[in-house]
């Protein structure tokens, strides 16, 4: 098993994008593939800075009826598995379905997935868990990827709890990627064909955006210098924990403030204070 990458997460006001893009695009290019996304982030355009260009990303996230994953991720353990199904684009539009299982080692992260439908393709299987509908794959190794995460779903008997959604601008560089997130939000839902849609619950401030830097051993320089010209911490920013708090928890106050960001608390303070 591969042993995983770096994924470091900071929270910061969206004001700060011109200025972290201008040292970003020295060294990594946008994502191809990415269309214009302005007229979905008019307040990303006002800022100023390159046009925001990137695609929207829908991840169903699973847990059992005990929330245990989400316990997990409250408790802060270091060791955490994920199980999702990740989707592009907006609704109606041709995508495939993404079997995600994402397993947390500290910092590190190991990612495994598999596109074994479209998403027509996977809302057209009969049945509670189209999972176990799946024709079979020709790639044994995709087989086997996707008989794992079937496996992980079904024994620990997971379900669907929230969908995430949000807008993604990706720069990269061979291994080196470095992600803006935009206008996350979430949707409680139990329905499995659930994949995209929009979300009625915001878990980031419209005014702020979360940067994601991925790497395999150690940052190179020009990230370090990125971090500390800026002053950002890196700090827990889990979207899947922010989707059950925001929702399923949404009236336990102790939920709030174990999964909002610290740099979004202290905001949050200092706008109190000025009141």
């Amino acid at each position: 098993m591969s042993e995983g990458r770096f994924e470091m997460k900071y929270a910061l006001p969206l004001e700060r994008r011109p200025e972290v893009l201008e040292l970003v695009e020295r060294h990594l290019s946008p994502d191809p593939n990415a269309g214009s996304v302005a007229a979905a982030l008019p307040h990303v355009t006002a800022t100023g800075g390159p046009e925001p260009r990137g695609y929207r990303v829908s991840s169903l996230y699973f847990d059992d009826a005990r929330l245990t994953g989400y316990t997990c991720r409250i408790d802060g353990r270091r060791i955490r598995n994920r199980i999702r199904i990740r989707t592009y684009g907006d609704p109606g539009e041709p995508s495939k379905v993404f079997l995600e299982a994402k397993r947390k080692l500290h910092k590190r992260v190991v990612k495994q997935r598999v596109a074994p439908a479209t998403a027509a393709e996977w809302c057209a299987i009969e049945g509670p868990r189209p999972w176990n509908g799946l024709p079979p794959l020709a790639d044994p190794l995709a087989q086997e990827r996707l008989d794992r995460w079937c496996d992980a779903v079904d024994q620990a008997d997971l379900h669907p709890v929230c969908r995430v959604q949000y807008w993604r601008e990706t720069f990269s560089h061979e291994r080196l990627r470095l992600t803006l997130d935009y206008r996350v939000g979430a949707e409680p839902t139990e329905d499995p064909r659930a994949l995209r849609g929009d979300c009625s619950v915001d878990l980031i401030p419209p005014e702020w955006m979360v940067l994601e830097l991925k790497y395999d051993h150690q940052p190179p320089r020009w990230m370090r210098t990125l971090v500390q010209s800026h002053g950002l911490v890196a700090e827990p920013v889990s979207k899947f924990a922010l989707g059950i708090a925001r929702t399923l928890r949404a009236r336990h106050v102790a939920d709030q403030r174990a999964t909002t960001p610290p740099s979004i608390r202290r905001m949050m303070r200092q706008h109190r204070a000025a009141k």
